[in-house]
């Protein structure tokens, strides 16, 4: 037990910067989460139209990551979060004013844009200030720090989203400000001559600056290939955000669905905080592929086990197994393309990566949304469990390529295990 907690001792101060930031920023994050059950409950939307709300919020959110890409890639990182996220947060504080409706939803989509847009910066900030050695131990902190914050906001977000929507909003840009505040104060990029030799990796050392960032991810396919699959993991992991919360109001009711959603998403916390540091001191000599096949595994048996029973225990049965699939997956996907892409293109591949998500997601949502109005929540959950194996499948099979486009990470691997044996 010791060992697994002290991984996290010695790391630059800007990891801890980055979990502290993360678990304000989500102390506060009530919107997002719950923003099905808004639309459903207090604007009275119906399933299918909740889903073409979210396509056409999809269509928005594209250009701006490929804008918030290339600005990442060109101009300083964290003028661009600070920037974004001070007029995000204006955005959040008139919702506070306005009753809810449409230019409300109207405002926080706004929001929302200048949030994705300084996405890529703060992703690539945090790849900067880190070795690439401990990349699974920093992304495994900021995502433990991430749901901390979130364990209270969820609780927290069932009875403001019922009660006190103009609250939640306010709370909602007060801890983004506050986040922001912190990293750019003191979350401090590494400088190249402070790397040694043994903690260079040249895959990400390289400098391809007359690429395109298309050219670069069809050279090393692979990422590409990786890329396109996570089409399907946002296909995946927006469902516990959208089908499961219409699925409990549906059963519990317009009042105690928001509760119960709040209490179960708060589980959801609770397994991260307690299983993140364990799966990633016992999974740090596995590839970063073999621990995203075995969280599309966990996402599989997740919604299979909806075809059981559908009871409230059920849900929380649910939230378990998907959280140690969502923990296997975080700390596993952005090292992997944080070790196979060049400085000079982290933005922009972070932004495909975002698109591709983001497909994935509103996909998903109007598939599902269709489904379910139409053939139930159980021909739905059959959906997702096919995809989520299809995508396991897809990098397994990936595996054997990206060996042998980066061989040298695969050879690092093999002698950290001999050492340590």
């Amino acid at each position: 037990m010791l060992n697994i907690f002290a991984q996290y001792k010695g790391l630059n101060r800007s990891a801890y910067v980055l979990f502290f930031a993360r678990l304000i920023n989500a102390m506060g994050s009530f919107i997002w989460p719950m923003l099905t059950m808004i639309m459903s409950i207090k604007l009275g939307y119906k399933e299918s139209e909740i889903a073409l709300i979210f396509l056409i919020i999809a269509v928005l959110f594209l250009p701006g990551n490929i804008i918030g890409g290339k600005l990442a890639d060109h101009f300083n990182k964290k003028l661009i979060i600070v920037s974004f996220n001070i007029i995000s947060v204006i955005f959040f504080m008139i919702c506070s004013f306005i009753e809810p409706g449409n230019l409300m939803l109207v405002f926080f989509v706004l929001a929302g844009l200048f949030v994705t847009m300084e996405g890529p910066s703060h992703e690539a900030l945090a790849i900067e200030s880190s070795l690439p050695k401990d990349r699974e131990k920093i992304f495994s902190l900021t995502y433990l720090g991430n749901n901390i914050g979130f364990i209270v906001g969820a609780s927290l977000g069932g009875f403001l989203i019922s009660n006190y929507l103009s609250l939640a909003f306010i709370i909602d840009g007060s801890t983004t400000l506050i986040a922001t505040f912190l990293v750019a104060m003191y979350v401090i990029p590494i400088k190249e001559e402070e790397i040694t030799v043994e903690d260079r990796n040249i895959y990400e050392d390289e400098v391809h600056v007359k690429h395109s960032g298309f050219k670069l991810i069809w050279n090393r396919k692979s990422i590409l290939i990786q890329i396109l699959t996570i089409i399907f993991i946002g296909f995946i992991y927006d469902q516990w955000t959208f089908i499961i919360p219409l699925h409990m109001a549906e059963i519990f009711g317009e009042n105690n669905g928001p509760i119960n959603y709040g209490f179960v998403a708060s589980v959801n916390g609770l397994v991260v905080i307690l299983t993140t540091p364990i799966l990633t001191y016992f999974t740090k000599r596995m590839v970063e592929m073999k621990k995203i096949v075995i969280s599309m595994a966990l996402y599989a048996v997740s919604f299979a086990i909806f075809f059981l029973s559908q009871g409230l225990p059920i849900f929380y049965i649910f939230i378990i197994l998907f959280t140690l699939g969502e923990v296997m997956s975080t700390i596993s996907m952005s090292p992997y393309f944080s070790r196979r892409i060049p400085i000079t293109h982290r933005g922009r591949i972070n932004s495909y990566r975002n698109i591709t998500g983001m497909i994935g997601s509103i996909a998903g949502k109007v598939a599902m949304g269709f489904l379910v109005e139409n053939f139930g929540f159980n021909t739905g959950y059959a959906l997702v469990v096919f995809i989520a194996v299809a995508a396991g499948v897809i990098t397994a099979l990936n595996m054997i390529l990206d060996r042998k486009i980066f061989p040298k990470l695969y050879q690092n691997l093999e002698l950290q295990k001999e050492i340590s044996s």
